[in-house]
C-alpha cells in the first residue's frame, strides 16, 4: 500500500480527516446542498470530511455554492481532485478551502477507505494516507 501521494497545491492549508470518495465529476450548482453539506445524488455528507472526487463541472454559480459551504459551516476539510476547473479553483480560493490535485488519482482512491485518515500539512507537496 502506498501511503504518500504527490499533489499540486492550488489552495494550501492543513487538512486531516476521513475521506468521502465521490469518484465522479460534481456540479456544485444543483448537486450540492450548501446548507447541509450534502452531495444530493448520493445523499453523502461531506461536512467535516476530506472530499475526494474527479473534478467539477457545470455552472459558474458553483463558485458561489462553494463559498456558501464555508459561510454556512458545512464545507469539507479540503478537496482532493484529479482535474480542477476554473469554477472549482475560484470557489476554493474565495472560501479558503484547501484544494489539491493528486497525481495518480486512480491509484490514490484504491488505497483509501472510509476507515483511513488523509493528512496534508501546509507547505508539503503530498497527502498521506494513515491507517
Amino acid at each position: 500500500m502506498f501511503n504518500k501521494f504527490v499533489v499540486d497545491i492550488i489552495v494550501d492549508g492543513d487538512c486531516r480527516g476521513k475521506p468521502l470518495v465521490l469518484d465522479t465529476y460534481i456540479s456544485f450548482f444543483g448537486e450540492v446542498d450548501p446548507y447541509k453539506g450534502i452531495h444530493l445524488p448520493t445523499n453523502s455528507l461531506f461536512k467535516g470530511r476530506v472530499m475526494v472526487f474527479r473534478g467539477a463541472r457545470g455552472s459558474t454559480v458553483g463558485s458561489y455554492i462553494i463559498y456558501g459551504l464555508k459561510k454556512y459551516g458545512t464545507n469539507p476539510l479540503c478537496m482532493i481532485v484529479s482535474k480542477p476547473d476554473p469554477i472549482l479553483i475560484t470557489g476554493t480560493v474565495l472560501a479558503e478551502i484547501p484544494l489539491f490535485i493528486v497525481k495518480n488519482y486512480d491509484v490514490f482512491i484504491k488505497n483509501i477507505s472510509e476507515n483511513t485518515i488523509i493528512l496534508h500539512r501546509k507547505g508539503e507537496g503530498w497527502v498521506e494516507i494513515i491507517g
